[in-house]
Formats: C-alpha cells, sequence, structure tokens
C-alpha cells in the first residue's frame, strides 16, 4: 500500500510538473511573437487600424448622407425658402444671414434679411442650394476630407456643414447653415423673378426676339395681375389662373403710348407680343422656365431673370423712361398721403448723413427722421436733403434726360425706387447718388398730427386768404390719441378737446388759455380772439400736399404749413 501511494505521489509530480511546463510554453512563444512584432512593426500596425478607422467612418457618413437625401428627395414641392449663412473670412454680403428662394436648384432670389437688400448677382453665383450642398458633402466624403454635418431630421436638408476646415486654406474652409424650410407651391415662384422672353414659338419653330430689345413679365398672385416691359413700353393686365387644369387667361392689356424706332422693327415685335399675350390659354412651369401657350403652334417662352441691387432693370434710355412712367402710375395711384420709408445713402459724406433712416413723409414734405439704429432725431440740416420718393422720381426722370448713367429698380408692389445710382461716374461729388429705399408703410393721413406742429399762414374770408400780422406766431399741434390739440395764439398758450372722424370731420372745444395780455405787435391780441373764436367753428379739415385747412363754411377758415 505505501509503495503504491509513493508510486501514485511520483506520477502524480510528474505529471504536474509536464502540466506546467506546457502551459508556459503555450503562454510564452505567442508573447515572444507578440513582442517581436511589436518591436519590428508598430507603424504598420497603427497605420492598419487608422484605414480601418477611416473606412468605418466614410461608411457611416455616407450612410448618413444617403438616408438624408432620402428625406429631401421625397419632398413633393419643386419651390422653397430657406435661411442661409455663411460663416467666411469673405466679404461682409457673403456672410450675410440670407433668405434665398430656390426652384429646381435654381436660386430664384436672394435677400439679406436684416437690411432687406438683394443679395448682387456675383454673390448669389456663390450661394450653395441644399443639393447643391449635398453634393459637395458627397465629393468630400469621397476624396475623404474632413467633415461635420446635422441633418435636418424632418426633411433631411443639412442644417450645419463644416467641409474642410484645415485641409483647405480658402476661406478657412466651407462652414454653411441652413435654416427655417418652407416648401411652396410651386407657383408661387412665379412671382419672386422677373420673366423675360427669350423666344416667341410659331408654326415655323421658336423665334428668338429682336437683339437688343427686352421683353419682360412680372406676375402678381395677390392681386391677379402682370405687368412688364413690351420691348419699348410698360404695361400692366389682368390674370386668371387655374391650377389644376393648367388654364391661363390675360386680359385688359394697357400700355404706355411711347414710339421707340430702336432696335429696328420693335414696336412690330411690342404689337407681336401684346397679341399673343391676351390670347394664351394654357402655361407650363419647368426647370425655372415658363411657356405660354396659345394653340399647338403658338406661345410664348420664357426664362427667370435673377433680381439684384446691381442689375439695371433697363438697357436703354427708351426703357428707362418707360419704366419710370409705369412706376411712377404705380406711385401715383396710391391715395395715401401720409407714408413712412426707410432710407439708407451710400456716400462719402458725414455719419449721420449715411446712416439707416425711418423718414415720415406728408404730402412730398419730410415731417421728421430718425436714425433706426439708435432712434435719435436727424438734424434739420440733413432732413433738408433727405430724398422723398417724389424728389427721387424727379431726380431720375432729370438724369434719364440729361443722358446720365443710372441704374433703378422700382418696388413691384407700389413702383417706388428700391434702390438709385445716379451718375455714379460723371459726378465727383459723393461719389455719385446712391440710396436705397425700404419697407414702405402707407398710412391713414390722420396720424402725420403726431408728427407735425403746425403754423397758421393766414385766415380765409370772404375776400380771400388774409395773412397774419408780421412778426406773430400762431401754431397748433393735434393728438388724435387723446383727442386734444394744444398750441400757442400769438400771445397766450392754449388747449381745448377734439372731436374727429375718418370722413375729415373735425370739432373742437372747450378752448382754455392762459392769461397775458400783448400789446406787440399791434393788434395781436385781436388776432389771437379771432383765432380761438374761428378754431371753435371748424367743421371740416383736409390736406393739399403737406398743408392743412380747417374750414368753417364755404368762405371761412384757417391754412396751416408745417412749423419749420
Amino acid at each position: 500500500m505505501t509503495r503504491l501511494s509513493s508510486s501514485a505521489k511520483i506520477r502524480n509530480f510528474r505529471f504536474s510538473d509536464n502540466l506546467r511546463f506546457s502551459v508556459k510554453e503555450f503562454i510564452l512563444l505567442p508573447l515572444l511573437l507578440a513582442i517581436f512584432a511589436t518591436t519590428t512593426g508598430c507603424n504598420s500596425s497603427d497605420d492598419k487600424m487608422q484605414v480601418i478607422q477611416e473606412i468605418d467612418n466614410s461608411e457611416s457618413d455616407l450612410e448618413l448622407l444617403q438616408s438624408a437625401k432620402a428625406k429631401w428627395q421625397s419632398q413633393s414641392g419643386q419651390f422653397y425658402t430657406i435661411q442661409s449663412q455663411r460663416f467666411c473670412e469673405c466679404a461682409t454680403e457673403m456672410s450675410s444671414q440670407m433668405e434665398i428662394s430656390v426652384s429646381d436648384n435654381l436660386i430664384l432670389s436672394a435677400y439679406d434679411i436684416a437690411s432687406d437688400q438683394a443679395i448682387s448677382a456675383e454673390v448669389q453665383q456663390e450661394i450653395q442650394t441644399v443639393d447643391d450642398l449635398f453634393a459637395l458633402i458627397e465629393k468630400a466624403i469621397a476624396d475623404e476630407v474632413s467633415i461635420e454635418v446635422t441633418y435636418n431630421e424632418e426633411f433631411g436638408y443639412p442644417e450645419s456643414a463644416k467641409i474642410d476646415l484645415e485641409q483647405l486654406a480658402v476661406d478657412g474652409g466651407l462652414f454653411v447653415t441652413l435654416s427655417d424650410l418652407e416648401v411652396k407651391d410651386s407657383l408661387l415662384a412665379l412671382e419672386k423673378v422677373t420673366w423675360v422672353v427669350e423666344s416667341f414659338t410659331t408654326i415655323a419653330g421658336p423665334r428668338p426676339i429682336i437683339d437688343g430689345s427686352n421683353i419682360s413679365l412680372s406676375v402678381d398672385m395677390q392681386n391677379m395681375q402682370v405687368s412688364g416691359l413690351g420691348g419699348c413700353n410698360s404695361y400692366s393686365a389682368d390674370l386668371v389662373l387655374d391650377e389644376k387644369n393648367s388654364n391661363i387667361s390675360i386680359s385688359n392689356i394697357v400700355s404706355t403710348e411711347m414710339a421707340c424706332i430702336e432696335p429696328e422693327d420693335v414696336m412690330q415685335q411690342e404689337q407681336s407680343y401684346f397679341a399673343t399675350l391676351s390670347q394664351v390659354q394654357f402655361y407650363s412651369f419647368d426647370q425655372a422656365t415658363l411657356t405660354m401657350v396659345v394653340g399647338g403652334d403658338s406661345g410664348l417662352h420664357f426664362v427667370a431673370k435673377q433680381h439684384s441691387v446691381t442689375d439695371p432693370i433697363v438697357v436703354n434710355p427708351s426703357d428707362e423712361t418707360s419704366a419710370l412712367q409705369a412706376a411712377k402710375k404705380k406711385w401715383d395711384s396710391l391715395s395715401g398721403q401720409f407714408y413712412t420709408i426707410q432710407s439708407h445713402r451710400f456716400c462719402e459724406c458725414e455719419d449721420e448723413y449715411q446712416s439707416q433712416m425711418e423718414v415720415n413723409v406728408l404730402g412730398n414734405k419730410v415731417v421728421s427722421a430718425f436714425d433706426t439704429v439708435s432712434g435719435d432725431e436727424i438734424s434739420e440740416e440733413i432732413q433738408q436733403e433727405i430724398k422723398t420718393v417724389d424728389g427721387l422720381f424727379a431726380l431720375i426722370e432729370k438724369a434719364i434726360a440729361d443722358g446720365i448713367s443710372i441704374n433703378v429698380s422700382y418696388n413691384q408692389e407700389y413702383g417706388y425706387p428700391e434702390t438709385a445710382q445716379i451718375d455714379l461716374e460723371q459726378l465727383a461729388v459723393d461719389g455719385g447718388l446712391h440710396i436705397n429705399l425700404s419697407d414702405l408703410q402707407i398710412k391713414n393721413t390722420q396720424t402725420a398730427f403726431d408728427y407735425v406742429v403746425w403754423e397758421l399762414t393766414s385766415f380765409d374770408s370772404i375776400a380771400g386768404p388774409q395773412p397774419i400780422i408780421e412778426n406773430s406766431s400762431v401754431t397748433l399741434s393735434i393728438d388724435v390719441q387723446n383727442l386734444q390739440v394744444s398750441g400757442f395764439g400769438g400771445c397766450n398758450e392754449y388747449s381745448g378737446d377734439l372731436e374727429i372722424d375718418n370722413k375729415n370731420n373735425m370739432t373742437i372745444s372747450n378752448i382754455v388759455s392762459t392769461e397775458l395780455a400783448c400789446t406787440e405787435p399791434e393788434n395781436i391780441m385781436q388776432q389771437e380772439m379771432s383765432y380761438f373764436s374761428t378754431l371753435e367753428q371748424i367743421q371740416f379739415f383736409n390736406f393739399y400736399d403737406a398743408d392743412l385747412n380747417m374750414t368753417v363754411g364755404a368762405d371761412s377758415g384757417l391754412n396751416f404749413v408745417i412749423a419749420d
């Protein structure tokens, strides 16, 4: 038994020894091989791991892109607006926050959101649409360029795209953000552009328009109107659209009555255009082109002309005159005499003169102006130099008559000049005239009372207007909100109650005044008493240009002008 036990122990010991040796060999051999491999080729291993990681990242970026593009391409609308901003070391205009309008991947318009000014054609060519940005991202992935992209969860468009930030020195790479997408009915794109006739379609095929001529069409969907330039004359007409059946009808075409001799046969072409326009029955809108069809073999083919502040709206003096006349006609048709508008002049002049202003105008007279940034009132000296809409029209008309180069764009709805660059090369003063107007608001004329102090110039009587005493001053302020009047009667200050309605009826009552007695100028007290008495008998008022007339009856009343 003892021997058997000992023998067993010996066998067990030897077996354990052999096992331990085998384990050591099993562990040490791969370890030595690993150490050898590490010491002789660590760089190759790292490179392989990096390549694997880059392939994984590239595949991940591509998958995200494809998923986002699928969402984007599922949108049915061909026309959209979107806000875009590029962050770069570039021109201020390029990096401004813009609202762009896009149809079939063509930018129809772009506006600076802060200033509401059109982005120049040069910069518009550099703006990325959603499809452009997808293409850039896809190329960056293929070229293994570093990118950082986030996609909109609902529509798939890239909300933020940083491309090639380290590998390109130009502008520090591309960094674009997109937001506030609105997918719209394609028809709405019609009024985002000026359409230019490229050809007439006849039985013989498309016939191009005369070289050097310009035929255009603008669509106003809100008022169902079209307007434009026929080649010589400006025109407008009524519009009827049936989107479901693509039917169109244009009627009641009216135009200016100019006669143009250049280019040759332009008047015959214009007559043909107007005749065809009044007969169109169908339309098609595709790939930013507009086709209007009369029948199977005739019609009009338009292409989109992009809006920009640098694009001249007109190309020759005749066109300039007709564009001006059409714009003035729109402006003169407005019933409101009082308006506010933002005005910005670009010049080599004092800061106050070139500040962004809100200007209040009554009857072509600036009654007040404020710096929109600081809120400060513009000095009286500068106010005298501010151009009203009518003043700017007069300057444009004179520039055309004098053969001076101009670049003017007119507001489509109201006709006022949105941007006017006049005599940029021919005048050295201030580098020429360059003014932008925007944000027009036509207001109820009565609201002008809040901006004006009125000064009495004469009493109306049966014998006609009688001027007030020399060296005397009679003033009136009207507070429509609180229904009060106040002012200076020539000797005493006064106030009274006011009643007024939208039919220009007016009643002033309960006049109270201070009780001073003045001896100079002579008869001043009698004039003041007559003024107070007439004021309490007022029944009507009206504005004539910037003058205020208050009437008691047919032969008596008070005439005021805006006080300086």
